[in-house]
């Protein structure tokens, strides 16, 4: 054990050059014309602009919602409220008759 502790940290692990394991890894473009990758990078550029607006859609959407079930909220309190000066109006005559 002692002498495992003197030799040092492990080599690193070599780089690989297979696909599969690179990840995210940069690659290249190879077999393409600089016009097509322009516009394939255009298209991609377009694409990412259209999803980030969507989301704000999607955050709209949940405030509309939000706004609806608490307008909701209030009216059932309102509701209740009535219920309840109503409810102690018919106590009061019961107890009075």
């Amino acid at each position: 054990m002692r002498n495992d502790l003197l030799r040092g940290p492990a080599p690193a692990p070599e780089p690989t050059t297979d696909p599969t394991t690179a990840g995210d890894a940069y690659e290249p473009v190879t077999g393409l014309d600089q016009q097509t990758v322009q516009c394939v990078r255009a298209c991609e550029a377009e694409a990412a602009a259209k999803t980030a607006s969507d989301y704000e859609h999607v955050v709209w959407a949940y405030g509309v919602i939000w706004s609806l079930f608490a307008v909701y909220g209030v009216l059932l309190w309102r509701r209740a409220a009535a219920q309840r000066r109503d409810l102690d109006e018919l106590r009061r005559r019961i107890d009075k008759g």
